[in-house]
């Protein structure tokens, strides 16, 4: 159904007709889906959740991405929840295809949609759109594989310095296919991006949720002390060996425990053994990730006007105006 709704928007299809559809972004662990689910019950319209985050699209990826329970999924429709293995990959472009697809249904139904999730580069795709990059080559990328990952970031920060800060030393696939493009098509990354609209899609509006530090920071360790009763470990078990080479595996929260279980210890630094140095690893991890999260979502509230609600204190502030939203 979805892939015959995105050929339909291909070919023309008027989405712009569409009433407006909220994203509702921010931070991780700041409690975005639970107000979403909230908003949705005590909202009287048929209103329908996109996933715009990473790592719920994977299928048995579900402690660690504190993915909607079994019984939210049942009870609110959502899209883009388990649709890939964790293997299989999944990308900005594929986001941007199937979120416009969703949307076609969703209203085509007479419902209105709510886009829930943090994953920047889902987010800068469906409301700035798409730059065509060239296709794959076996060739220079059987030639790349041959370098480290410090001689890749070195390589690219020397051509293209603006996506080498982006992507980091660590993400090899990434740097990997930002030096195939420059090799393919004589441009880099940031000139084809450079390319795309620099006005937001109108047909959304953008919300960002976060929080104070004195309460977000008990939430990480509550959330982190949560997952690991309800089993992380036997579930990163399981996708370890199911799935032995999914990029997935390295999100926060599965890296760390990864390591656990093969008793990697990190480089420079000394940890408590046992249960106590993991959840100190995850709880630093998912703290450097909101770091990152907020410092990208200051720059991209540059770009585009931008909501913002700060929990506890906006909560009822932001249940109004969510309903005025979806009045309309």
């Amino acid at each position: 159904m979805l892939e015959f709704l995105a050929a339909s928007l291909k070919n023309g299809s008027n989405v712009e007709r569409m009433s407006k559809t909220l994203i509702l972004t921010g931070p991780t662990a700041t409690g975005k889906t639970g107000l979403a689910l909230e908003m949705l019950r005590q909202h009287d319209g048929h209103i329908e959740i996109i996933n715009a985050d990473s790592m719920l699209v994977y299928r048995g990826m579900d402690i660690g991405t504190a993915k909607p329970s079994a019984t939210d999924l049942r009870e609110i429709p959502h899209h883009l929840v388990d649709i890939r293995n964790p293997d299989e990959p999944f990308t900005a472009g594929d986001f941007y295809r199937l979120v416009n697809a969703a949307l076609l249904e969703i209203h085509a139904r007479g419902n209105r949609a709510l886009i829930v999730g943090g994953t920047s580069f889902y987010l800068k795709a469906l409301l700035f759109g798409l730059w065509e990059g060239p296709g794959t080559s076996p060739e220079i990328r059987s030639e790349l594989e041959l370098f480290s990952n410090e001689e890749l970031y070195s390589e690219l920060a020397g051509t293209d310095s603006v996506s080498a800060t982006r992507i980091g030393r660590s993400d090899r696939y990434r740097l990997v296919r930002a030096l195939e493009i420059i090799c393919l098509s004589g441009k880099t990354p940031t000139e084809l991006e450079n390319q795309i609209p620099k006005a937001a899609d109108p047909r959304f509006e953008l919300w960002i949720i976060d929080r104070d530090g004195s309460e977000l920071e008990p939430r990480i360790l509550s959330r982190t002390r949560q997952m690991l009763d309800d089993g992380l470990i036997d579930e990163v078990k399981k996708l370890s060996q199911d799935y032995p080479r999914a990029r997935a595996l390295n999100a926060v929260g599965y890296a760390e425990v990864l390591r656990h279980l093969r008793d990697e210890l990190p480089e420079g630094r000394k940890i408590k053994p046992g249960l106590p140095g993991l959840i100190d690893e995850i709880t630093l991890s998912t703290r450097q990730l909101v770091k990152s999260q907020r410092t990208w979502f200051r720059g991209f509230s540059k770009r585009v006007e931008a909501r913002q609600f700060v929990l506890d204190r906006d909560h009822s502030l932001a249940i109004t105006e969510f309903q005025k939203f979806y009045s309309v």
